[in-house]
């Protein structure tokens, strides 16, 4: 399989609903998850009557030949671009060391909680941080600021008195945005989803479109992952890609397992996130199934295939819910 990377640069907000907040209005945040993103081209690809690139899409990642990873930050650092990957979600073991004072101690102790609290990590230094994570526990390189998020006032003029509320944005840095790592059997098929985002750019992703929110276009052309690298990050990334044999590989993307990988699943190190709403068609709305999905950056000592789960129907047609897991070798 190839690999190759998409950088998306937005031209304006964005506004990503935060499910752990309760998803609200005055919600948003950088994140954008790959279920998020195949329901967003499905739905957009069957609004425009393209059924030959949905039924290419869809058969591409239910068969496995298309992977597609979370939306994942990256910015300008130097003159590179640095590719950041979810911090591994383990629970690592620290290493034997020699007695400390109690004020040492408490300083490794406060290095380690600061570390916790990150949320990404460039490739290129992720097994660096795992090293220091079994040692003392210090990390002092900070995860630098992709943008900023905004809360803005608004008012609903369509009842019988205008009341306001308010729309959590957020804004990337001008050398900042996100970026999809795909994995392709195909070599035609790289050509054909950097078309497809560009077109999906046009249109805009998650929420408040109307608004002008989610619009963005690709940063550079697609550039293909190989052991060489065109910058460190990249390059780190190919090799982990390829690293089946490493203790830990971590999902990149929500996985769905199938129900012969749940016990594999299990003795994994993850965590869950809930995932349902509605299907709305004309002026009806149907609940659909909801289902749990383990989060990007679950770690497990094997790669379930996971699945792409059926919802429920709308317009004749199924909904579907993009499961499929896509790996990162981990070596601690």
């Amino acid at each position: 399989m190839r690999f190759a990377i998409f950088s998306l640069a937005f031209d304006g907000p964005v506004h990503f609903g935060e499910a752990s907040q309760g998803g609200g209005l005055e919600q948003a945040g950088m994140g954008y998850p790959a279920d998020t993103l195949f329901s967003a081209l499905c739905t957009e690809l069957s609004a425009e009557g393209a059924l030959a690139d949905l039924a290419r899409l869809r058969e591409g990642v239910t068969f496995g030949r298309l992977l597609l990873s979370d939306l994942l930050p990256w910015r300008v650092v130097g003159d590179e671009m640095a590719y950041y990957l979810p911090r591994p979600i383990l629970q690592l073991a620290r290493r034997a060391q020699q007695p400390l004072a109690y004020r040492e101690t408490c300083v490794q102790a406060t290095a380690r909680k600061r570390a916790k609290k990150l949320k990404y990590l460039r490739a290129s230094r992720l097994a660096d941080f795992l090293q220091a994570m079994q040692t003392d526990g210090r990390w002092e390189e900070e995860t630098p600021e992709f943008g900023a998020q905004a809360l803005t006032e608004r008012v609903n003029c369509r009842g019988a008195a205008s009341l306001p509320y308010f729309v959590g944005t957020f804004s990337f840095c001008a050398d900042a945005g996100l970026y999809l790592l795909a994995g392709m059997e195909r070599e035609e098929d790289q050509d054909w989803l950097e078309a497809l985002l560009r077109w999906l750019g046009c249109l805009g992703i998650g929420g408040k479109r109307s608004s002008g929110c989610g619009k963005f276009h690709l940063a550079e052309d697609a550039l293909s992952l190989d052991e060489v690298g065109l910058y460190a990050d990249d390059a780190a990334l190919c090799r982990m890609l390829r690293n089946v044999s490493a203790p830990w590989q971590m999902t990149l993307s929500p996985l769905l397992p199938t129900r012969e990988e749940i016990q594999e699943v299990r003795q994994g190190s993850y965590a869950l996130r809930h995932v349902g709403g509605f299907v709305t068609e004309a002026a009806h709305a149907e609940k659909k199934r909801g289902v749990y999905l383990v989060e990007a950056g679950s770690c497990f000592r094997a790669r379930p295939a996971g699945q792409v789960a059926v919802l429920g129907t709308s317009g004749g047609h199924e909904v579907l819910r993009y499961g499929k897991g896509l790996y990162v070798g981990v070596t601690v």
